[in-house]
């Protein structure tokens, strides 16, 4: 994109939101925007604003172009996928209220630049944490994440399709610089063991593949209405993946104790396919060996973030709490929490 939206031009943007909107049902050939456009912040991939428009809301959803992270391309297949993804849920009827995709926003000078979808109502989950039910979160997650992975994938073919959970741990593992497993031991225990624990048979399923959070809003009068939002990151894959994304290896996911094991129980309790814990610990590693393997790639002109060593240490503690927690014992269980 050009030098001069690398900061907020809101006289561009308005023009953008007019001349896209003019184009849709239901908006005059000459509507223009009566109301202030608002930031929504940014996410890993986009540059998010609230408008109003007669009196409904609507997030404008702009891709990001930054070296190493994303390309122009990138971003406009991403956005594409989302249009889709968020067209699928709506015919679907799926029981979670979700964004509705309205149109993509086309640039006259370089075409698809971002999208339009209704905004849904709602505050963050990270803000509902209980100190008396420390593991709300987590049922809130797990409930969404069973209901994401009973979606037909018939209906998401514009996601690369994969056939099992095993193909995924694979393609993940090959993506891997080859590099991380001889300069550090822990990369190399933790793919050994991840090709132990190769499922023989686990379906591939519809991932929202960003289950934070900051993803899931609930209702500020009924608490019980729940939204999901951000549906860029989602694949059809291994379902360990998306809780994954959640525990990240960390020893108190969410501030839970024993908030791994908690999180696996609550998914099982209604899911069509039981998980294994190890099945998550194994994304854990795959994740961590990926930061690891950036961290390596970027470590002589790294600015901010961690050295490789870091993620190699992690890796480590992933596995120590891995083998404990193989003997069967209490202790074992829930040593992640010592």
């Amino acid at each position: 994109m050009k030098s001069h939206r690398s900061g907020t031009n809101w006289a561009w943007l308005r023009s953008l939101l007019e001349t896209n909107l003019q184009r849709q049902p239901g908006f005059k050939k000459n509507f223009r925007l009566q109301d202030r456009l608002e930031t929504l912040g940014q996410g890993m991939f986009n540059r998010n604003y609230l408008i109003e428009v007669a009196g409904k809301a609507l997030v404008l959803r702009l891709a990001k172009v930054e070296p190493g992270l994303q390309t122009r391309k990138e971003g406009v297949m991403r956005l594409r996928a989302e249009a889709k993804t968020l067209q699928a849920l709506e015919r679907l009827g799926f029981p979670y209220s979700t964004p509705k995709f309205v149109c993509l926003v086309e640039d006259g000078v370089e075409g698809t630049v971002g999208l339009i979808e209704s905004a849904v109502d709602g505050l963050p989950l990270k803000l509902f944490s209980n100190q008396n039910e420390p593991d709300r979160l987590l049922k809130i997650i797990a409930k969404v994440a069973v209901a994401v992975h009973k979606l037909p994938k018939s209906e998401f073919s514009h996601l690369k399709d994969r056939v099992d959970g095993r193909e995924h741990l694979l393609e993940q593992l090959e993506a891997l610089s080859r590099s991380i497993f001889d300069e550090f031991e822990q990369a190399a225990q933790a793919r050994d063991w991840i090709l132990s624990q190769l499922p023989k048979s686990r379906p591939a399923v519809v991932l929202h593949g960003d289950l934070l959070p900051q993803n899931l809003l609930l209702d500020d009068v009924d608490r019980s209405r729940v939204s999901i939002v951000d549906w860029q990151e989602a694949i059809i894959g291994d379902p360990a993946y998306d809780l994954a994304v959640v525990t990240r290896g960390v020893r108190k996911p969410l501030g839970v104790q024993h908030g791994l094991e908690q999180l696996v129980d609550l998914y099982n309790e209604t899911a069509e396919q039981k998980l294994p814990v190890n099945a998550v610990v194994v994304h854990e590693l795959l994740f961590h060996l990926s930061w690891l393997s950036d961290a390596m790639k970027t470590q002589p002109k790294r600015v901010g973030g961690h050295a490789p060593e870091h993620y190699a240490e992690l890796l480590g503690g992933i596995l120590r709490r891995a083998a404990l927690r193989e003997t069967g014992t209490a202790e074992g269980r829930f040593a992640h929490d010592k």
